[in-house]
């Protein structure tokens, strides 16, 4: 069965934007967020063309080569697990002649959050120090005057990045800027930064947001999820429908487990370190129906545990994920069908 979302589904004008219609057909998000393994946030003046990732200009050369290397290494079969995004300077965050660069990885293993390295360089050095980070490490020394100092423990930032790239997309701009301004203006402090950033895909979700360091998506972000997101309050039950997925879990089936436990653990959950192996799955591999999964997780306390989530394909949506094209995607539904805990006796809170 397919669910009936709420959020931003009245009629604007006589254009039918991509989200309105999606969830107009009931588009659960659960699923539906990007994996990636690093993510690198460049400070970079607006406006943001749809060929700024083409040639230098917005970008420098070194960052519009990078690009090309990583395609170029898709196409020969390789993953693609790097998320590059850029961010508009804000007078609070930014520093004249300078950009902010920050550079997240996730180490092997369980995770909670990604690991952070931030720097502050001149816009001449921003090239070679993004160029560095990936392809040339041997070098990031010298670009050692430039990073910020880490927070210390216990109050590390956390960055609210809200789709506004209109030119990729109109309903990130009809609906992401208004959300960008009420997080901006009402809870932006000194631990929570809230950037304008470009695209990274699932326009079908706006308004659509990413937290780092803990890579979480979510969806169709109206003021009651803006406030509990900001915050982390309230019950999580009511935000289900605008979850996307964790950035740390591969695939639809995964995401989809993920986003069961944590309804049932809580907010809490986004601070356990947790990592997913498949147990069983559909022998129709290209398009499976389901997938059992074992979510081990690690408690801040240190218990351990572990959940068996079964989840099957519970439907399919048909929408079109661009405002503007006729062309459209189909979606699978996800739905957990058992959900199972299990705590060792020997581990101890």
């Amino acid at each position: 069965m397919i669910r009936t979302l709420s959020g931003p589904t009245e009629a604007v004008c006589s254009r039918e934007y991509c989200n309105v219609a999606a969830q107009a057909l009931g588009l659960d998000p659960a699923g539906h967020a990007r994996y990636f393994e690093d993510a690198v946030v460049v400070e970079t003046p607006l406006p943001w063309k749809r060929t700024m990732y083409e040639r230098a200009g917005a970008l420098p050369q070194e960052m519009i080569d990078l690009l090309a290397l990583w395609r170029a290494r898709y196409q020969a079969g390789q993953p693609y697990n790097h998320c590059p995004l850029m961010v508009a300077p804000d007078p609070a965050y930014s520093q004249p002649g300078h950009r902010r660069i920050i550079f997240f990885s996730r180490q092997p293993g369980p995770i909670a959050h990604f690991d952070r390295v931030e720097y502050l360089a001149p816009e001449d050095e921003v090239g070679p120090l993004v160029w560095a980070l990936y392809e040339a490490q041997a070098e990031l020394e010298r670009f050692e005057p430039y990073r910020v100092a880490a927070a210390p423990a216990g109050r590390q930032a956390r960055d609210l990045l809200v789709c506004t790239h209109g030119s990729v997309d109109v309903a990130c701009g009809k609906f992401g800027y208004p959300l960008y301004r009420r997080l901006r203006d009402e809870y932006a402090n000194d631990s929570l930064r809230v950037w304008r950033v470009s695209h990274f895909g699932g326009h079908v979700f706006a308004p659509t947001l990413l937290e780092m360091p803990t890579g979480h998506f979510w969806a169709y972000v109206g003021e009651a999820q803006a406030e509990q997101i900001a915050l982390r309050c309230g019950d999580v039950a009511g935000l289900r429908g605008h979850y996307r997925g964790w950035a740390g879990m591969l695939g639809g089936f995964a995401q989809a487990a993920e986003c069961a436990t944590w309804q049932r653990e809580g907010w809490a959950w986004f601070d356990y370190a947790k990592a997913c192996r498949v147990a069983a799955a559909d022998t129709d591999e290209t398009h499976p129906h389901w997938m059992e999964l074992e979510i081990d997780f690690v408690r801040p306390g240190g218990t351990q545990g572990c959940y068996e989530v079964r989840v099957e394909i519970g439907g399919q949506v048909y929408t079109r994920p661009h405002t503007g094209r006729s062309e459209a995607y189909t979606y699978p539904q996800y739905v957990v069908t058992r959900l199972e805990s299990s705590l060792p006796a020997t581990v101890q809170e």
